[in-house]
């Protein structure tokens, strides 16, 4: 079975195993999760290529000593073979992934539990993402949300949801912390 692109969307929610365990029928068995996490390792390439700019991005905020957090809906499993792979693993001071909250984005779950972990105040934290429930799991957590157009969605029509910043590139989002350093 091929599923579109809207499709796969559509089940966002769940971590990518538990979709991927719906989606074929294996629900009570981690044979099909397990060849997705092979599959999606010995493809990586296909997969995931890295946005420009983005190591900028991480770099100017672990330079500047601010303590930089990943909340995603993904697997643990996923998300850590994606960072070792881009070399991004060093740069976080907190890692929550999907299968470590009790409910998905729209939720703060994931964002609050991050938070607390880095001893980080809401109202003055950036939660980047680039899905609706991104922005709407900011605004529930207190933190101002930025849409990440620069990202695998690129849909300006998330901007309905009114986040506090929208960027194309991260180079731009560079600028506006810089500016909060002067």
């Amino acid at each position: 079975i091929l599923y579109s692109d809207e499709e796969l969307i559509k089940e966002f929610g769940p971590t990518d195993t538990e979709i991927i365990k719906k989606l074929v029928n294996f629900k009570f068995n981690d044979t099909a999760s397990d060849i997705y996490v092979k599959h999606f390792e010995t493809n990586f390439e296909a997969y995931i290529e890295p946005i420009e700019g983005i190591d900028k991005l991480l770099g100017f905020i672990k330079n500047k000593g601010i303590k930089l957090g990943l909340f995603t809906g993904r697997s643990r499993r996923v998300t850590e073979i994606i960072l070792q792979k881009l070399g991004f693993s060093y740069l976080f001071d907190v890692l929550i992934t999907g299968d470590e909250t009790k409910k998905p984005k729209p939720d703060p779950d994931g964002i609050l539990k991050a938070l607390k972990q880095i001893d980080a105040k809401n109202n003055s934290s950036f939660y980047v993402g680039d899905f609706d429930v991104d922005i709407l799991a900011s605004k529930a957590a207190g933190v101002i949300s930025v849409l990440a157009l620069w990202a695998s969605s690129k849909d300006e029509k998330f901007k309905e949801h009114c986040p506090d910043y929208s960027f194309k590139n991260p180079r731009e989002f560079i600028e506006i912390l810089n500016n909060s350093f002067e």
